[in-house]
């Protein structure tokens, strides 16, 4: 899923965070010990399959060359973790900027083109400072619901001929050509 990748694009490019402070969770990152910066960390918790689906269609090859092809698509609910972390008050205070970004122009409009979707945005964050121990990070996290279509297409051949069997018990076994093409 790519998802983690859009919502990171998004969150950096609003809150103007460095490549440096913001991953896609289970990277094993750390916090520097004495860093007082915002850190961010963005996970999809959770994926629901709605719907698969294949179709026929010509593309163009990288020739530039059309062949017949076949594009898969999966549809499906998402829903993405986003903690921010600091060792100030920052994650506190910065908090609603988040919203503020999952719901900006440039989110909008790289919803369109890469087809997916952010939900409802939730009305609260959830205060996971206690997650972290003795430590003295200050930690929220939010979730947020998205739908999202993930596509590929690939060559295949496409037949318009088929041998058909048609049998019964009664009967025995017909074979014939299924012509499929238009006339």
């Amino acid at each position: 899923m790519q998802i983690e990748e859009f919502m990171v694009d998004i969150i950096r490019k609003e809150m103007n965070l460095d490549q440096q402070h913001i991953w896609i969770q289970a990277q094993n990152r750390k916090i520097p010990p004495q860093s007082d910066n915002l850190y961010c960390v963005v996970g999809c918790v959770d994926f629901t399959p709605i719907s698969s689906k294949s179709i026929f269609k010509p593309f163009l090859n990288d020739d530039k060359e059309e062949v017949q092809g076949e594009e898969q698509t999966v549809y499906g609910r998402a829903v993405v973790q986003i903690d921010l972390l600091s060792r100030s008050n920052e994650a506190r205070i910065r908090r609603a900027e988040v919203l503020m970004a999952l719901n900006s122009y440039y989110s909008k409009n790289l919803q369109c083109e890469k087809h997916f979707r952010i939900f409802e945005l939730p009305q609260t964050f959830i205060n996971t400072s206690d997650l972290e121990g003795g430590s003295d990070i200050n930690r929220f996290t939010i979730r947020i619901p998205a739908m999202i279509s993930e596509s590929r297409i690939k060559a295949t051949d496409y037949y318009d001929t088929f041998q058909a069997q048609i049998s019964n018990e009664e009967q025995s076994v017909d074979t014939f050509d299924l012509n499929l093409a238009e006339d």
